[in-house]
């Protein structure tokens, strides 16, 4: 009889259990290691659009004094003093969309990647808000949106698609220094304006901000871009600073100024920076909130 033999079968079998919890630990740590590199990469893009948005505005800004017999662009305030002046909060931030758009053409431009939440100035769209903000989105009651609307600016946006006073989408997530020409200093010195001021009168546009990420005032952790924000001088860099570096909280409640806050001319606040040789400190009777 003859003897058949049956082919040699390896045996196969799947991961156990403990093989499976090993390759998800060591997976989840992974992920665990990679999260913070990800989180900072994606706050570094953010920063560099934010960073690329405010050099194009700088540059927007040259162009309109270029093509306005060198005055700034002029952020309208309120006329509280009756002079015809409108030194005062709240300034009408969003005419930076009427300024720029014809070198920008960019709703984008003017959105800041890391503004969210509290640091946002969504949060502040309500025209009732306190006196002392600015307003930052359209109102369709202005004379210059109404003009901007009737020449087809925004085809897309139709303001009887939003009820109440605001066109929620035409707004700006930055500050336009908003030192104006009649604004003094506490002991009544004239400065120059960043607002609808002459560009060659500013002595030291390297150190002069024009523009910057709004809601500059909030706790340094609130702020958009690692306890700081970025400021576009009227040479057009643009840099990050850190709040100490340009807010002087002990000053502005009356404590001990920080050393640190003012320019290389002894110019504080950070919206005075560059506008004098002698320096300017503690400004009275102008009112920059954003």
């Amino acid at each position: 009889m003859t003897t058949r033999l049956l082919p040699n079968r390896t045996r196969r079998s799947g991961f156990t259990l403990i093989e499976l919890l090993v390759v998800v630990a060591i997976i989840a740590l992974l992920i665990s290691i990679l999260l913070p590199s990800l989180s900072k990469a994606k706050s570094k893009a953010r920063t560099a659009v934010c960073q690329s948005n405010l050099h194009q505005l700088a540059l927007a800004t040259t162009y309109y004094a270029r093509d306005n017999r060198d005055r700034l662009p002029y952020i309208l305030g309120t006329d509280a003093n009756g002079d015809g002046r409108f030194n005062n909060a709240p300034f009408y931030q969003y005419h930076q969309l009427f300024d720029f758009w014809q070198y920008l053409k960019d709703l984008k431009i003017f959105v800041c990647p890391s503004a969210r939440d509290d640091n946002s100035v969504i949060t502040l769209r309500d025209p009732g808000a306190p006196p002392y903000h600015s307003y930052y989105t359209v109102r369709k009651a202005d004379d210059r949106y109404i003009q901007a609307y009737r020449q087809n600016w925004w085809p897309d946006i139709k303001p009887t698609d939003y009820p109440g006073p605001l066109v929620d989408p035409l707004y700006t997530e930055y500050w336009f220094n908003d030192w104006s020409e009649g604004a003094r200093t506490a002991d009544g010195k004239p400065v120059p304006a960043i607002n609808g001021g002459l560009i060659g009168k500013i002595p030291h546009p390297n150190l002069s901000v024009v523009i910057a990420d709004s809601m500059w005032n909030l706790p340094a952790e609130t702020l958009r871009h690692d306890s700081g924000l970025d400021f576009a001088f009227l040479d057009g860099h643009v840099a990050w600073v850190a709040q100490h570096k340009f807010l002087d909280l002990h000053g502005i409640v009356g404590g001990p100024h920080q050393p640190d806050d003012y320019d290389a001319y002894g110019n504080r606040p950070f919206y005075c920076w560059g506008l004098t040789d002698t320096g300017i400190d503690g400004v009275e009777g102008h009112n920059s909130t954003p």
